[in-house]
C-alpha cells in the first residue's frame, strides 16, 4: 500500500491539530457562555423579585397613609367607613400571595410571604374592629386604638417587608452558591478537556511517527530498540559510519535529549507553580492593603493608629476633622494626653492598662483648640501585637456622642414638660409632689386644681390646634399668679394644678381660698384669639396635705371629684374642700358607667309634653323629653343630661330620641288628620357632626314627617359668647325647612344678638318669667316687653312652665297668639299614654280662659 507523501501527511496532521484546537476553544467558550447566562438569569430574577417587593411596598405605603389619615379622624361616637381601606388591604395581601414575581419566594420561603400577608389581613381586621369599637369608646381608648393601629403599620413596614427582602436576599445567596458549585464543576471539566486534548495530540504524534518509521524501513528495528530503551542492541548501529548510523546516533541522542527535556520541564513546571502561588498571594496582600487603606480613609468614625508609646503614626481625615488637629499636631504628644488634656503621670496608669489588658473604653469630654467647642466622645482603644517584644501598634476609634447626649437631654426635658403648654406634665408633677411630701412631711400645702368647663365644644367646633392655643393662654395666665415653687402643671386635657404653701393649717385655709378666687377670676377673663371673642368658664377646687390626702394621687383623686361635682352643679364653681364630694363622685362614676349602656339596655324613654294654643285650647305639638330608668328608679334629667354631655353621648341620645319622636308624631298626625310639631333640644355635639343636615333629613324622610314639623331648640348657653360658632349649621338646617327655636329665652347673656344673627322662628319663654306674673307688676311688664318684641319680629312664642290657672289667665290677657306648655295642661307622658289619646282619631283639646285681652298683643 502506497502512503501519501510526507508533506501531505504533515498537512493532514496540522489540519487535525487545528480542528482539535478549534473544538477545544468552542467547548470552553460554550461553558463560559452558559455560566454567564446562568448568572444573568439569576440577577434578573433577583431584580424582578425586588422590583415586585418594592412595588407592593409602595402600594401598601400609599394605603397605609390613607389608613393613617382615616385613623387620625377617629373620634368617640362617630364611626367611619373603612370598608374600602379594608378591601385595599385585603387585595394587597392577595397580591403578595399570588404574585408571579414572588413565586420563587413562595416555594422556598413561604413563611415570609404568609407572615406579611397575614399581618396585612390582621391590620384590615383590626381597622374594622377599631372602627366598630370607637362608637362607644372614651377618648383615651380611641387614642390607644390609634396608637395600636400605628404600631401595626410600623411593624408591617419594618418586620413584614424587611423579612420579605431578607428572604429574597437568601434566595439570591442560594442561587449564587449553586452558580459557584457549577463553576467548580466547570473547572473540573476544563482539566478533563485539557487531559483529553493532550492525549489526542499524543496519539496524533504517535501516528505520524509510526507512518514515518514505516517509510524508513532500514531504521525501523534500530529506532524501535532505541525508543524501547535497548541501549546495548542499538550500540552497534550507532558505531556505523553510514547514514543509518548517523540516524541511529541522532535518534539515540534525541532520546537522551527528550529525557533531559522532560526532567527540565518538570522542574520548570514546579518553578512556575511556585511562582504562580507567590504572585497570587502577593496580589491578595496588595488588594487587602488597598482595601484597608480605603476603609481607613473613608470611614466616618475617627480612627487613629499609634505606636506602643501612644504617639500617633497615622490618622484618617475624619479624626483630623473631629479633633481639628493636623497629623503633625497629633504626633507631638501621646494621644491620650491630647484627648484627656492631662499630664503624663495621670495618663500612665491608663496606658499601662491598655498594654496589659489589650483594650480600654471610656466616654470623655474634649475641647477643640480651634473653636473651643466641647465634644462628648466615646474612645475605644485596642492593642494589636506584643508590646513586650516592642512590636505592634494601637488602634484608637473615636465616636462623636455630642449630638446623642444633647438629644438625650432634650428627651429628658420633654419627659417632664407638657408639649402643648410648656408646663409640667402630670407624671412629673406627681413625682415632684411626692418628693415634697417625703422631703418635708411636716410642711402643709394645698393642691389647687382648675378645669375648663365646656372645653370639648371648642375642640369640636374649632379643632384641636385652636384648643391647644387656648390651653397655652390658660397656662400663661396661671403662671402669672403662681410662684416658681408652685409646680404649675397640666394634669389632664383641660385641667391644671399647682401647689399653695403656708406655715400653718389655719393660714393655709385662708391663703387657699384667696388663691382660688384669684385663679378663677384670672382664668375666666375673656379670650380674644384668631378673631373670636370667647368667654371662658372654669371650676376650681382644692385638697390639703396632710388633712385630706397623704400622696399626690390621693390629692388629685379628691380634686377630680371636686371638679366633677362642680360640673354636675352647672360648672363655673369654686369648691373649697373637694374631700366632701366622695359619695357624689362614686354615684357619678356609677351613673357614668351605666349611661354608656343605657341605649343598648333599652333604659332610655321619650316622654312627650303637649304644647297648646292659648286661643283655642287645641294641641299644636309636643316637646320630646328624654327620661332614664336605671335599676327601677327614674334618674333626674338634671343629673344624667350633664353626664351625657360631658362624655359625648348626648348627640347619640338626641338623635335616637328625635328618630323615635318623629315616627310617633307622624303616626298621631295620620290618626288625627291634623298637623303636629315635635320640638327637641339639640346639643352642639349633634350639630357639629359631619353632614348633620343630611342625617336629620334622612331621619325625617324615614318617618314620613315633613321637616317643617320638626323644631330644633337651641339653648343660649350652648353658644358661649359668640353665636357664629354654630350659625352656619343652623342656617343650613333652616334652608332645608327645619324650624329653629331659642329655648329658655331671656336667661342668657346675649339674646338679642342671637335674634339678629341666627335663623330663629320661635321663642320659648323660660319658666322664671311666668312664676311672678301673678304677684309682680314688674314681672308682667317684662314679659309684656318680650312678647311685644316677638310680635314685631313675627316669632311664634311658647311659654314654658305654666302650672296654675291664674298664670294661664294672666297670659290670656296678653293675647291669643301664644302657645302654652306646662303642668296646667299636662305632665310629660310616654308614648303609650298618647297612643291611647289618639286611638279614636280625635285631637285632644284643653280648656282655656274665655276672656278678652287687656293688653295689645295680637
Amino acid at each position: 500500500m502506497r502512503l501519501l507523501p510526507l508533506p501531505l501527511q504533515f498537512l493532514l496532521f496540522i489540519l487535525a491539530q487545528l480542528a482539535l484546537s478549534a473544538g477545544l476553544v468552542f467547548y470552553l467558550g460554550s461553558l463560559a457562555q452558559s455560566n454567564v447566562e446562568t448568572f444573568a438569569e439569576a440577577s434578573r430574577g433577583f431584580v424582578e423579585t425586588h422590583k415586585s417587593i418594592e412595588q407592593i411596598r409602595n402600594e401598601y405605603a400609599g394605603i397605609a397613609a390613607k389608613v393613617e389619615r382615616e385613623v387620625a379622624g377617629f373620634a368617640p361616637g362617630a364611626r367611619r367607613d373603612v370598608s374600602d381601606l379594608r378591601t385595599e388591604l385585603t387585595q394587597i395581601a392577595s397580591a403578595i400571595r399570588g404574585s408571579v414575581a414572588l413565586a420563587p419566594l413562595r416555594e422556598n420561603h413561604p413563611g415570609a410571604i404568609n407572615r406579611l400577608a397575614d399581618s396585612i389581613e390582621t391590620q384590615a381586621r383590626s381597622l374594622v374592629e377599631a372602627n366598630q369599637n370607637i362608637a362607644s369608646a372614651p377618648r383615651d381608648q380611641v387614642a390607644r386604638i390609634q396608637s395600636r393601629l400605628a404600631e401595626q403599620r410600623a411593624a408591617i413596614m419594618t418586620d413584614g417587608f424587611g423579612g420579605l427582602i431578607d428572604a429574597a436576599n437568601d434566595e439570591l445567596e442560594d442561587t449564587m452558591r449553586a452558580i459557584r458549585s457549577a463553576n467548580a464543576a466547570v473547572t473540573d471539566n476544563y482539566q478533563l478537556v485539557l487531559i483529553v486534548f493532550v492525549a489526542l495530540q499524543a496519539l496524533l504524534l504517535v501516528l505520524v511517527l509510526w507512518l514515518t518509521n514505516r517509510q524508513i524501513r532500514q531504521l525501523a528495528e534500530i529506532t524501535e530498540r532505541i525508543v524501547a530503551g535497548q541501549q546495548a542492541s542499538a550500540g552497534t548501529q550507532q558505531k556505523r559510519r553510514d547514514q543509518l548510523g548517523r540516524i541511529a546516533r541522532a535518534v539515540q541522542q534525541f532520546r537522551s535529549s527528550l529525557v533531559s527535556l522532560s526532567n527540565s520541564r518538570e522542574q520548570l513546571q514546579a518553578m512556575l507553580k511556585k511562582h504562580d502561588k507567590e504572585s497570587l498571594s502577593r496580589r491578595r496582600a496588595e488588594d487587602s492593603l488597598a482595601l484597608t487603606a480605603s476603609v481607613f480613609d473613608e470611614v466616618q468614625e475617627a480612627v487613629l493608629v499609634t505606636d506602643i508609646q501612644g504617639f500617633v503614626n497615622r490618622a484618617n481625615p475624619a479624626a483630623e476633622s473631629l479633633l481639628s488637629l493636623s497629623s503633625t499636631q497629633l504626633a507631638e504628644r501621646p494621644l491620650l494626653e491630647i484627648l484627656l488634656d492631662q499630664p503624663s503621670h495621670v495618663i500612665a496608669p491608663i496606658w499601662k492598662h491598655v498594654l496589659e489588658k489589650g483594650e480600654w473604653r471610656s466616654e470623655i469630654e474634649f475641647t477643640r483648640p480651634e473653636d473651643d467647642r466641647t465634644l462628648i466622645a466615646l474612645v475605644s482603644i485596642r492593642l494589636v501585637g506584643e508590646p513586650r517584644e516592642k512590636r505592634g501598634h494601637v488602634i484608637v476609634v473615636i465616636n462623636d456622642h455630642t449630638e446623642i447626649r444633647a438629644r438625650e437631654n432634650e428627651v429628658l426635658a420633654l419627659a417632664r414638660q407638657d408639649r402643648v403648654t410648656d408646663r409640667l406634665n402630670r407624671a412629673y408633677f406627681v413625682q415632684q409632689v411626692d418628693a415634697q411630701i417625703q422631703t418635708h412631711p411636716d410642711q402643709p400645702f394645698a393642691l389647687v386644681a382648675l378645669g375648663l368647663d365646656g372645653f370639648t365644644a371648642f375642640n369640636e367646633a374649632l379643632g384641636r390646634r385652636f384648643g391647644d392655643r387656648i390651653l397655652r393662654v390658660m397656662g400663661d395666665r396661671l403662671a402669672e399668679i403662681t410662684n416658681p415653687h408652685a409646680l404649675l402643671a397640666r394634669i389632664d386635657g383641660d385641667e391644671f394644678a399647682f401647689l399653695v404653701f403656708a406655715d400653718s393649717a389655719a393660714e393655709l385655709e385662708s391663703t387657699v381660698e384667696e388663691v382660688m378666687r384669684q385663679a378663677h377670676a384670672h382664668i375666666t377673663q375673656r379670650v380674644e384669639l384668631a378673631g373670636y371673642r370667647l368667654d371662658i368658664r372654669a371650676s376650681v377646687t382644692s385638697a390639703q396635705f396632710p388633712a385630706e390626702g397623704q400622696t399626690a394621687e390621693e390629692l388629685l383623686r379628691i380634686t377630680d371629684n371636686g371638679l366633677s361635682q362642680a360640673k354636675v352643679e352647672g360648672g363655673n364653681r369654686i369648691i373649697g374642700h373637694a374631700g366632701g364630694h366622695t359619695h357624689a363622685a362614686q354615684r357619678r362614676f356609677e351613673l357614668t358607667q351605666a349611661l354608656g349602656k343605657a341605649l343598648g339596655n333599652r333604659e332610655l324613654r321619650v316622654h312627650y309634653q303637649p304644647q297648646v294654643s292659648l286661643a283655642s285650647g287645641t294641641l299644636v305639638g309636643f316637646e320630646a323629653l328624654m327620661r332614664w330608668r336605671y335599676r327601677g328608679d327614674w334618674i333626674s334629667p338634671a343629673e344624667f343630661i350633664p353626664l351625657a354631655e360631658e362624655h359625648n353621648l348626648i348627640g347619640e341620645f338626641t338623635e335616637w330620641a328625635l328618630n323615635n319622636a318623629c315616627r310617633r308624631v307622624a303616626d298621631w298626625q295620620r290618626q288625627a288628620g291634623q298637623e303636629l310639631t315635635i320640638s327637641i333640644n339639640v346639643p352642639p355635639q349633634l350639630l357639629l357632626l359631619d353632614k348633620v343636615e343630611e342625617r336629620l333629613i334622612h331621619l325625617a324622610k324615614s318617618a314620613s314627617l315633613p321637616t317643617s314639623s320638626i323644631v330644633l331648640e337651641i339653648t343660649e348657653s350652648d353658644f358661649g359668647s359668640d353665636p357664629t360658632l354654630l350659625a352656619e349649621r343652623l342656617h343650613q338646617l333652616a334652608m332645608h325647612g327645619f324650624a329653629i327655636a331659642i329655648d329658655d329665652f331671656g336667661t342668657g347673656h346675649s339674646s338679642l344678638a342671637y335674634l339678629n344673627n341666627l335663623p330663629i322662628s320661635k321663642l320659648k319663654i323660660d319658666k322664671q318669667f311666668v312664676d311672678e306674673i301673678e304677684r309682680s307688676e314688674d314681672a308682667r311688664k317684662l314679659l309684656e316687653s318680650i312678647l311685644a318684641m316677638a310680635e314685631k319680629l313675627e316669632f311664634e312664642v311658647v311659654v314654658e312652665g305654666v302650672e296654675t290657672q291664674q298664670q294661664l289667665v294672666e297670659l290670656r290677657k296678653f293675647g291669643s297668639r301664644l302657645q302654652v306648655q306646662g303642668f296646667v295642661f299636662s305632665r310629660p307622658f310616654d308614648e303609650d299614654y298618647w297612643d291611647g289619646e289618639f286611638m279614636h282619631g280625635q285631637m285632644p283639646r284643653y280648656p282655656v280662659p274665655d276672656i278678652q285681652p287687656s293688653r295689645k298683643a295680637d
